[in-house]
């Protein structure tokens, strides 16, 4: 922070300063960083709540760090309040104390497992085990325990025996060290980040205990069904399978065997660290300690046909249908959306299949002999076959109404059926939306938009929408840190490693793909426009060029298509996440403003109940002690110099540093050496060429009016004693000018600079030498004046308090210069004014230039229009 009284000391040694200006200079040191710190405060403030009601996603690690700033920096606003005002508000410090100790409060997220079984058999899991084995497992067993549907057997390795994994050796921490300041937006980083972690995880031993119950749950498996079973090793982390998806985000290992299922268990451990997991959790509002890994060991099913099944359609609630996914073979071709898939619709009121499309599937998946997967060729007479059947169909149906009846919500389910026609479930999690609840459905229109050629048409609406960009074709998956900001992705087929440019993107366009896929049910959840299974768009779309996506319509324009493009409503992909949570109850005890009128009961260190309360409490008491700063100047003190006016004032001058260019030791200064940009502009109107400080006013002053009058108009050089000393403090951006004229005071407070946030004026008028009512009188038609010029107005007898705060320089700076107008024109007028109906006359007068406030056939020349109309 600037420090004025440094560079006092550059010019003159502390012992040669008087106590006096080391006093003034101590008091404008901290007022300044009162003022520097208030700013502070507010731009951390708005930051973050920014953040919170923005579309930005923000880790923990970042709102906790600008907490901490925060309650500093307020901290250091009471004490420098406190030495401004020599100690006044000690109980200042004991609402800092309050207030960031609640707000400390809502930052601790330090989560811990609670200790449980490190395995648990599926038969012994339902909803109520999802805290210790993840969404995915609990469901499983929910689904094989409650709803009674068929689940393959198997077993959960819990979270807590990851978290006994992770922080043997103190892995865990090594972790966070390596995850804290990483940006997500930096794919290089990114990758490189996870690829450090995963390596580090494979090469960690498991602890003894662990490995032994997961080998004693396998061979327990192999009791039921023979030896030589074979696992699917899946991700069941927490918060997975919740509000957020985290559809495709951790790794599944298919087919293990007894020799490689502890590798396979480190392998999915390893997936909470993929890329695409990191910015997935980041990007909405998950921490690290938020997503801690089960894994689901469940038994292989030699699949004959897979896929997928949406119990209502995703891009619109309203529509009753189910919607399934098919492929021969295993089903990771269809979750990943990486091949084209066969599509059944059917209405759900009269389970009526609407609509079959059987798509030519080439390849399939299926187990090999030893371990892990192999693609084969389907044979020639299944390419083109439907892989279910219209029984099959309806069967998956009656799942799919069995399960919504239990949860009571939409669901996305995976199914898979062994050679022998039994259909299984996999797995059952919300449906994403691309619509927020209660939204109405974008309604779909066949016409085109003409004049716009059409560059593509056909394909599946995964995510609804319209997005319009520059065109990229991706070739390859390691070009994806090339994508940049505000293109449409084209590229081959829909994967879940696109998640980590899905913020880049305004779009996506695939050849191949489903509505059904992970990578559809992601960019729901961030609003992308999705178009999938086109089946030609990385060979008809140039890269590059500038097309409008339709996904509705199913339409990709060449061009901007204006008439398509709407303002795109923010989307926080946070809400619901615990980092949205700690945000929103830090946010309640930091951005409300309760303390607003200082004249409320309230407004005191007690009251205050929020840091927005503490900064705001901190400036006006602020500002209040600098008003004050000129009531015991000595006149004779050194400190001062004269200021030689025309004014009928004995002006005295201290400048802080910066608002006189005055040579040292001068005793006196003229107007033109003043530098101060407040006292320039309040100094400019009351000099201003209409405004007649001597007898403007035709009055006849008899008795004690006469004498006042003598005392008053007196030649000010000569130090008159009723005229009494005047001081104007001084920097380069503040002024404290305290005005005694006979019998009435006036003060002005200000500051004038860049910062809009520290401007302000406070003005103060009370007296005369009339009687209290004609006094009184002036004093509302001062207010009136006041409330003209945009002030907010206290007026009490002949007490008149005003305030205006939060403009820009050049803004306070014409208010200045109307404060000196107004002060040079009214400040007889108490001697004059007898008639209460008078007042609106000298407001509508002092507002046309008319300052001597002469009748019309008197009135000089017409003054520039900003004198008759200044801004508000």
């Amino acid at each position: 922070m600037f420090k004025v009284l440094d560079i006092f000391r550059k010019s003159k040694s502390v012992d040669q300063v008087s106590a006096e200006k080391r006093f003034l200079l101590h008091k404008y040191d901290h007022f300044k960083s009162v003022l520097t710190g208030n700013n502070r405060a507010l731009e951390i403030i708005t930051d973050l709540e920014h953040l919170f009601y923005g579309d930005q996603s923000f880790s923990l690690s970042y709102i906790q760090e600008q907490a901490r700033v925060l309650v500093g920096v307020v901290c250091q606003i009471a004490e420098d309040l406190n030495a401004l005002a020599g100690g006044k508000y000690p109980d200042l410090f004991e609402a800092v104390e309050r207030v960031g100790s609640g707000i400390f409060a809502e930052m601790v997220q330090e989560k811990k497992i609670a200790p449980t079984p490190l395995v648990f058999p599926l038969a012994r899991i339902d909803k109520d085990k999802i805290a210790a084995v993840g969404g995915k497992a609990a469901n499983l067993g929910e689904i094989r325990n409650r709803v009674k549907l068929p689940v393959p057997e198997g077993f959960a390795v819990s979270a807590y025996a990851c978290q006994v994994f992770l922080e043997q050796d103190g892995l865990d921490l090594w972790i966070d060290r390596r995850l804290k300041d990483l940006n997500v937006d930096d794919t290089e980083k990114l990758l490189r980040t996870s690829e450090e972690i995963k390596a580090r995880l494979l090469r960690t031993t498991l602890p003894p205990q662990l490995e032994q119950e997961i080998v004693a749950a396998d061979e327990d498996l192999e009791r039921q069904f023979g030896a030589g079973v074979r696992l699917a090793v899946r991700s069941s982390a927490t918060s997975e399978d919740s509000e957020a998806s985290f559809a495709g985000q951790h790794s599944t290992v298919l087919n293990v065997t007894r020799d490689n299922l502890l590798h396979a268990y480190k392998e999915v451990v390893a997936s909470t660290y993929n890329p695409r997991a990191i910015f997935y959790r980041r990007s909405k509002g998950y921490t690290e300690r938020d997503v801690v890994m089960s894994v689901a060991c469940i038994r292989m099913i030699e699949a004959q046909a897979s896929g997928v099944m949406y119990t209502v359609d995703p891009n619109d609630r309203d529509h009753a249908v189910f919607m399934i996914s098919a492929l021969w073979g295993l089903g990771l071709n269809a979750v990943d959306g990486s091949q084209a898939t066969d599509f059944y619709q059917v209405e759900k009121q009269k389970r009526r299949i609407e609509i079959k499309e059987t798509a030519s599937k080439q390849v399939w998946l299926r187990s090999a002999p030893g371990a892990g997967l192999q693609e084969g060729l389907v044979p020639d007479d299944l390419v083109d076959r439907p892989c279910l059947t219209d029984s099959q169909i309806q069967l998956l149906v009656h799942y799919g109404f069995k399960l919504e009846d239990h949860y009571r919500i939409p669901l996305d389910i995976e199914w898979a059926m062994d050679q022998r026609g039994k259909i299984f479930v996999l797995q059952a999690r919300p449906l994403g939306f691309t619509l927020p609840a209660g939204s109405p459905a974008e309604a779909a229109s066949t016409a085109e938009i003409v004049g716009y050629p059409v560059v593509l048409q056909g394909g599946a609406a995964a995510a609804y929408g319209v997005a319009s960009g520059l065109a990229y074709v991706l070739k390859s998956d390691h070009n994806l840190q090339n994508v940049p900001e505000g293109a449409i992705l084209i590229a081959p087929q829909t994967s879940p490693r696109y998640v980590p440019i899905i913020r880049r993107v305004r779009g996506i366009i695939t050849d191949v793909g489903s509505v059904t896929g992970h990578m559809a049910s992601v960019a729901r959840e961030f609003q992308v426009p999705t178009l999938v299974g086109t089946g030609q768009a990385t060979s008809l779309i140039p890269h590059g060029q500038e097309i409008t996506l339709d996904v509705q319509n199913r339409i990709v324009y060449q061009g901007r298509v204006a008439e398509l493009i709407q303002e795109k409503q923010p989307l926080n992909a946070l809400q619901g996440s615990t980092t949205y949570q700690v945000m929103a109850g830090m946010l309640k005890k930091i951005a409300p403003l309760n303390l607003v009128d200082p004249q409320q009961e309230n407004f005191n260190p007690r009251g205050c109940e929020t840091i927005h309360d503490i900064i705001r409490f901190a400036h006006e008491m602020a500002m209040q002690e600098m008003f004050q700063i000129g009531e015991d100047l000595d006149p004779e003190a050194k400190v001062a110099i004269r200021l030689r006016t025309r004014l009928p004032l004995n002006l005295y001058l201290i400048d802080l540093g910066g608002g006189v260019n005055a040579a040292p030791g001068a005793r006196e200064a003229t107007l033109e050496q003043v530098t101060s940009i407040p006292f320039q502009a309040l100094l400019q109107g009351m000099t201003h060429e209409g405004v007649e400080w001597l007898g403007q006013n035709k009055i006849d002053w008899g008795g004690f009016a006469s004498i006042l009058m003598e005392s008053i108009l007196r030649d000010p050089q000569q130090q008159g004693a009723m005229g009494g000393a005047s001081y104007a403090v001084v920097s380069a951006k503040y002024l404290n000018f305290s005005s005694r004229l006979g019998y009435h005071f006036a003060t002005v407070d200000t500051y004038c600079g860049r910062n809009i946030n520290n401007n302000y004026i406070t003005f103060y008028f009370t007296g005369g030498a009339a009687d209290i009512d004609r006094r009184s009188r002036r004093a509302r038609l001062i207010a009136a004046i006041l409330k003209r010029l945009g002030f907010k107005v206290d007026q009490k007898g002949d007490l008149v308090r005003a305030q205006i705060k939060k403009h820009d320089q050049e803004l306070i700076r014409e208010k200045l210069d109307f404060l000196g107008r107004m002060m040079g024109s009214v400040r007889l007028l108490d001697m004059i004014l007898s008639d209460e109906q008078r007042i609106d006359w000298f407001v509508e007068e002092f507002f046309k230039g008319n300052y001597t406030f002469q009748p019309p056939e008197a009135k000089p020349a017409s003054l520039p229009e900003e004198t008759r109309n200044p801004k508000h």
